[in-house]
């Protein structure tokens, strides 16, 4: 008969060492035990054991851990009961983006010249990837391409996407925070700025204020001092969102003998600031460029270069740290390309729709609101994300990149740092989940025997630190890593 065992060191731990004769206490009669099923009572006792009255209730769980070699559902609690997945909503940007378009379908940004008007013209088509070395790498390409002349104009056409920046359901107090960036499809470094603060040479001098890159799209409001010791005011780095200004803004003190900090802002129009920088760049290599023009015309001229990153590359880079910004325009890409532009989340959610019910999912039983998993809107639930990962693990053709992109316990990501020292670490490829009172974790493992298992664990409600639920994730996590079948 096949029993799915637990560890030993796990087994001691929950049923004691005691002698063949010692009649073993039954386990105390938590939420868990009560509610969770599994065809595997040592199995169900392992993860029971590790989810305490503490922590649920008063906040909600759901579970669901299957076999990928079988289909057999190992062990499920409330798991098709409706939480916030937080960015677990990216599974399913990720999994309808790698399945409609492709691994290699390329994220372009197209460059045309129309010399007689003396105009550089930019088409871009929501790239998420285009960074400050891209922008040096395309001034390089565009500058022995160009006839001479006294002055450019930049001209960009940014009617690829709609005019909607911000997902349904965003909190309007996430600015200046990079995580909230705006969405469009000109988009240079995540649409954000890196900006830096330094102590000063010597105590009473302001802060040293640097952003990567150097652009005069901003400017430095510096206020804060450099301090000996005592810091009465914290060091605060903040952008004028309110005004809508792209105002840097710097106040409190900081101790002289601190190494720094640096933080991520987003950043106002963005398209105009990708623009700006770009013939900065540009002017940088020889080519005088005048002010920078957004349009959504029809761009003239002759087509001169394309540059893009391909899906794959968005796809890992979305998972593996969690990118809003990517997993949005992402959403968009598809609504602009089964729909035409301009690519609207409302079109991409659509198609994501589609392709869940055409993989069997039940889309009735879910809202999505966007495709990062920022919105408070957004609901599903265990058995759901189960679903998408096992269709996920069906497709031959797309499941090696769904894998692959996802982070990988104790070794990189947004769980690298997490489950080290475990039979998850380097095993367990997941995506995470991260709101105010939200934690998600969900993807697969592989057991002992080399097994491979689905699994989901979604919490919400809760109004403590979400390092006790992180914990308790990590825990079931390296139980399914140890874990493994026995005749």
């Amino acid at each position: 008969m096949t029993r799915f065992s637990v560890p030993l060191t796990l087994a001691l731990l929950l049923f004691g060492c005691a002698s063949p004769v010692t009649k073993v206490p039954p386990a105390p009669r938590t939420f868990a035990t009560l509610l969770s099923e599994s065809p595997y009572s040592a199995f169900k006792a392992a993860i029971d054991t590790l989810l305490p009255d503490t922590l649920f209730p008063p906040s909600n769980v759901g579970i669901k851990v299957v076999s990928l070699r079988t289909g057999e559902t190992l062990y499920e609690l409330n798991a098709d009961m409706l939480f916030n997945p937080a960015s677990n909503e990216k599974l399913f940007t990720a999994a309808a983006a790698l399945s409609l378009l492709g691994e290699e379908y390329p994220l372009e940004t197209l460059f045309f010249v129309d010399s007689a008007a003396g105009i550089i013209g930019v088409k871009p088509h929501g790239d998420p990837l285009l960074s400050t070395a891209d922008a040096d790498s395309i001034a390089g390409l565009l500058a022995p391409l160009l006839p001479p002349r006294e002055s450019w104009k930049l001209v960009c056409d940014i009617s690829y996407f709609d005019d909607l920046h911000r997902g349904s359901g965003w909190t309007w107090d996430s600015e200046p925070a990079a995580y909230a960036a705006y969405i469009t499809p000109l988009i240079l470094n995540g649409n954000s700025i890196q900006v830096s603060v330094r102590p000063g040479a010597t105590t009473g001098d302001t802060v040293i204020v640097q952003t990567d890159p150097f652009t005069n799209y901003v400017s430095i409001e510096n206020l804060g001092v450099t301090v000996a010791d005592t810091v009465r005011e914290r060091l605060r780095i903040s952008r004028k969102w309110r005004e809508r200004l792209n105002v840097i803004t710097v106040t409190g003190e900081t101790i002289d003998t601190l190494r720094g900090r640096e933080v991520s802002l987003s950043l106002w129009d963005p398209d105009r600031y990708a623009a700006t920088v770009l013939a900065e760049r540009l002017s940088r290599v020889g080519v005088p460029v005048g002010p920078v023009t957004l349009d959504t015309s029809r761009l003239s001229g002759t087509e001169v270069l394309r540059f893009s990153h391909r899906l794959d590359s968005a796809v890992t880079f979305m998972a593996k740290i969690s990118d809003n910004l990517t997993a949005e325009a992402l959403l968009k890409v598809l609504g602009a390309e089964r729909f035409g532009p301009p690519g609207s989340a409302e079109g991409g959610i659509s198609v994501v729709h589609q392709f869940l019910s055409e993989k069997g999912i039940d889309t009735t039983r879910m809202i999505l609101a966007d495709g990062s998993g920022v919105s408070r809107y957004n609901l599903t639930s265990a058995s759901a994300i189960i679903d998408l990962l096992r269709a996920m693990h069906r497709s031959e053709d797309h499941f090696p990149a769904f894998y692959h992109a996802l982070p990988v316990a104790g070794v990189d990501g947004t769980i690298g740092h997490r489950m080290k020292g475990t039979m998850a670490e380097g095993n367990l490829r997941a995506k995470t989940g991260t709101l105010s009172g939200v934690s998600a974790l969900s993807g697969y493992v592989t057991t002992r025997e080399g097994e491979l298992l689905a699994f989901s664990i979604l919490m919400q409600n809760y109004h403590t630190s979400s390092r006790h639920y992180r914990k308790v994730q990590d825990s079931i996590g390296r139980v399914l890593a140890e874990s493994s079948r026995q005749e």
